[in-house]
């Protein structure tokens, strides 16, 4: 071993001495990065709770690298906190210092953490999902990442066996120094000795340390455009797992942080199911726009009319009238015009706004599924259940008639109270495929205003076809229309071929075509109209 002190006088006047006097044992855990609250602990261990597989991975991964499950940790504490916070750099051991930091800091400075921060921060589940999405990808590269992050040697793991070492020796140093000073004359001499060689091995281990911690850095550094390929993928891997687990949270979830464990385990299996599912997540993907939108509206309760401007009128509502009207009455000269103009209903008031109408009849939405409108399908799809969403909301009755050609009709009736997710997710992933006629869903649609008690119902027609309806069966719906009074919306799927327009006006009220406008500027001009 190298000598680097000779006496006590050596080793007390020296940067180790200070070092060990405030010296304390790497605690539990040392190889996290990031700061955690209490409360988000426990929150993060309500999840993990029966996590089997994700502990499983842990286990191996923690075999080859020991502050694997701590990085795991950090991954979802960065994707979910509010407010990133970081531990002092003597709070990290070494390993964590040299291997989990870097990757943390290259997690939060890629191009795709802004997508995940949108998707994740404050949202339990999603940051979840997300983070264990990360780990996975990163656990099956583990070892090539460890080869190019500290050689073949395993200088990663040999950091950690110097790190223990060092720590004890330490430890070791720092009670001889405090037996020293509480030590008689005669037993100074031999603590002295101790104390020196005691001193000399931690340097020594230290030094050693430094070595190999500079060697890791190095060796990250050297491989720095390969490590950074590795992360990249998984971040972008766990981007698109987030954006898939918020929207599916969005539609169908009960929210994104429940604290019931039943609806969390809930959400658990709808996010694992929409995963699996390429037509789900793209339903999901518009379904979960629409909801924010609707629920933007609602909060908004009020709104102006068509056409109608906010601003002043006259009245008798001294509430709203004016401060200008009240000054009349600061003197009595005044007083008679204020009461004048108070029973005339003529004082300057402040114009009240009035929730617009909205429509309170049923629902029936028919949707094209046709083999030429399958690529538009998800869009569609997400209409529907969002108007779904307005009708429950009002306990109204809905149905979506999907429709190909002759005689190829399915109808799913949703009642209030009548029907689960698992139905509204069959609804979602049913797609027919065939061609297109209008009339067997326009008969079935009629039949449920007939059979099944949608009366005066809201229609709403998608297509991307052309079909002309037969004269007699056009001069029926003409008739019932009349008689009942329903409307029929129709949305035209007519951005790549323009010019079907025709074949809808014919029994449409309105149409939305995709070739004059947006499909988000039709979905919202729909839900507006319909949110109560």
């Amino acid at each position: 071993m190298r000598t680097y002190f000779r006496s006590l006088s050596d080793v007390l006047g020296s940067p180790l001495a200070q070092t060990a006097q405030t010296f304390s044992p790497r605690h539990a855990g040392g190889h996290r990065v990031l700061k955690s609250t209490k409360l988000e602990d426990a929150a993060y261990r309500d999840l993990r709770r029966d996590d089997e597989e994700l502990d499983a991975l842990e286990k191996a991964c923690g075999e080859k690298l020991s502050t694997f499950p701590a990085l795991s940790r950090d991954i979802y504490q960065s994707f979910y906190s509010l407010n990133v916070r970081r531990q002092p750099e003597d709070a990290i051991s070494e390993q964590a210092r040299r291997f989990n930091a870097p990757i943390l800091n290259e997690v939060m400075d890629g191009e795709d953490y802004p997508a995940i921060k949108a998707a994740c921060e404050g949202r339990q589940l999603p940051a979840y999902e997300a983070a264990s999405e990360f780990i996975s990808q990163v656990a099956g590269n583990l070892d090539e990442l460890l080869e190019k992050a500290s050689g073949k040697k395993g200088a990663l793991n040999t950091l950690e066996r110097l790190e223990q070492k060092r720590d004890r020796s330490m430890e070791e140093l720092q009670k001889l120094m405090k037996q020293i000073a509480q030590a008689g004359p005669e037993q100074l001499p031999e603590l002295e000795k101790q104390a020196v060689k005691a001193a000399n091995q931690a340097q020594s281990q230290v030094n050693q340390t430094e070595a190999v911690g500079h060697m890791v850095r190095d060796q990250m550094l050297q491989n720095k455009e390969a490590v950074s390929g590795c992360f990249a993928q998984a971040v972008r891997a766990a981007a698109q797992k987030a954006e898939s687990v918020s929207s599916a949270l969005l539609a169908w979830g009960y929210g994104p942080d429940s604290n019931d464990p039943e609806r969390r385990a809930a959400d658990l299996e709808l996010a694992a199911r929409v995963g699996k599912s390429p037509t789900l997540m793209e339903v999901a993907r518009y379904l979960g726009r629409l909801k924010e939108l609707m629920d933007g509206k609602r909060k908004n309760g009020y709104a102006y009319g068509r056409g109608e401007k906010y601003s002043l009128e006259l009245g008798g509502d001294i509430n709203r009238a004016i401060a200008s009207e009240f000054a009349m009455l600061a003197a009595p000269e005044t007083l008679p015009l204020f009461l004048r103009k108070l029973q005339r209903k003529a004082l300057k008031q402040y114009q009240r706004r009035e929730p617009i109408c909205k429509g309170s009849g049923d629902i029936i939405c028919m949707l094209d599924e046709s083999s030429s409108a399958e690529s538009q399908a998800p869009w569609c799809k997400a209409v529907a259940l969002a108007l779904l969403d307005i009708a429950m909301r009002d306990q109204r009755r809905f149905a979506v008639i999907h429709f190909a050609g002759v005689g190829d009709v399915q109808t799913d009736l949703f009642l209030p109270g009548q029907y689960d997710r698992e139905d509204v997710l069959r609804c979602a992933e049913t797609f027919l495929n065939g061609n297109t006629d209008y009339e067997t869903p326009l008969r079935e649609a009629l039949r449920l205003m007939e059979q099944e008690g949608f009366e005066n119902a809201d229609m709403v027609f998608v297509t991307d076809g052309e079909c002309v309806l037969p004269d007699s069966f056009l001069e029926k719906l003409k008739a019932e229309q009349s008689a009942r009074g329903f409307q029929i919306t129709g949305i035209l799927l007519d951005q790549e071929d323009a010019g079907f327009e025709f074949s809808l006006r014919e029994f449409c009220t309105n149409v939305y075509r995709t070739s004059q406008l947006s499909r988000d500027q039709i979905a919202e001009q729909l839900v507006v109209s319909r949110v109560a």
